[in-house]
């Protein structure tokens, strides 16, 4: 499974729609209704399901749903 794939179906558990319908170049945290308390627990999450620990300064730049996801590969390579 692709880090994509995966980071979509860790962020399904936070909205009430399909997350394919987010536009992946688009601020998801708008256009999924993502508030401050949800994004902490969608951190710990991501964590959880890569293994790594995201520190709060990298938080930042965790615009768009690619900026997740770049970031997250980067990481596991």
């Amino acid at each position: 499974m692709n880090t994509k794939t995966q980071f979509l179906n860790i962020l399904q558990a936070y909205v009430d729609f399909p997350t394919e319908e987010i536009p992946t170049d688009k601020p998801f945290k708008a256009v999924a209704g993502i508030d401050s308390f949800m994004l902490i627990e969608l951190i710990s999450s991501i964590e959880d399901s890569f293994g790594f620990s995201i520190p709060n300064k990298d938080l930042q730049q965790f615009k768009t749903i690619n900026d997740i996801v770049g970031y997250i590969d980067s990481r596991r390579n």
